[in-house]
């Protein structure tokens, strides 16, 4: 004699409904109660009094964010916060032919070979690169021509300005790169990654972070991550906390422009 198959049965002798149909039924009851586990120490009243809900590190996307809903009193009130339009240029160190315009700057390298301008700035109380401390570094650049330059930018220094170490941009003719630089037996040393896809004539956002309890080194171009260092960082700090620098390679006048400068430090 076979057994009956128990979900199939009814779930009494006065009613047909099976066994199957009735769990179906109370699920979907469950489902469609828009007051289910809200009850105090039931699931959804737990997850919502919940400091940390279980999101992913990283994961909170920005179209979650409304228009205008992150005020400054949410910034980190221990860093310094810093925001450039180049409306002034001074406290800046400047070398070469400099040009203000309406939200931003153009630095211009002269039409003989090997000439450079820059522009650096050094905090006079406060270090501008501390291996030590977390930073976010950020511009807007566009270069004028794609061939004949060297450009660097980001913060700390160079071999042409001076500093002991350093991290940013560079552009080689028409070749982009990141870099760290340090200096290693008195000599500039730079550990570079060739950057593709990016036009350097375009106004584009790039981008610098440092987490220093993770010990990684960040670069993204226009908000798309190009490479992470996680190991031979350098270690000594030094004075720039911003440098802009272009050389023309040519009988030609180069073309450095940035629009914005964005920084956070800790304090």
């Amino acid at each position: 004699m076979s057994l009956p198959v128990w979900g199939s049965l009814q779930k009494a002798q006065d009613d047909d409904e099976t066994i199957e149909q009735a769990i179906a039924r109370l699920i979907q009851a469950h489902d469609d109660d828009a007051d289910a586990h809200l009850d105090a120490g039931q699931s959804l009243q737990s997850h919502k009094a919940s400091a940390i809900i279980d999101h992913l590190a990283l994961s909170i996307v920005q179209d979650k964010i409304g228009d205008g809903e992150v005020s400054l009193q949410k910034l980190l009130a221990d860093h310094r916060i810093l925001i450039s339009a180049f409306e002034s240029l001074d406290g800046w160190s400047t070398s070469g032919t400099i040009y203000q315009d309406f939200g931003n700057v153009n630095i211009r390298a002269g039409n003989t070979i090997n000439t450079y301008a820059l522009m650096a700035d050094v905090p006079s109380n406060w270090l501008g690169l501390d291996w030590t401390k977390d930073f976010f570094w950020q511009a807007t650049v566009k270069l004028a021509y794609d061939t004949a330059q060297q450009v660097y930018f980001g913060i700390g220094g160079t071999e042409y300005y001076g500093g002991y170490s350093g991290a940013g941009f560079y552009i080689d003719d028409g070749t982009l790169y990141c870099y760290h630089m340090d200096i290693v037996a008195t000599a500039y040393t730079y550990v570079t990654q060739e950057i593709t896809g990016v036009t350097i004539t375009d106004w584009n956002t790039y981008r610098i972070i440092y987490d220093e309890s993770e010990g990684t080194l960040s670069f993204y171009v226009n908000g798309v991550l190009k490479k992470t260092w996680d190991s031979g960082l350098p270690t000594d700090d030094s004075d720039e906390l911003a440098i802009f620098q272009i050389k023309t390679t040519a009988t030609a006048y180069k073309y450095l422009r940035v629009s914005d400068l964005l920084i956070s430090v800790p304090k």
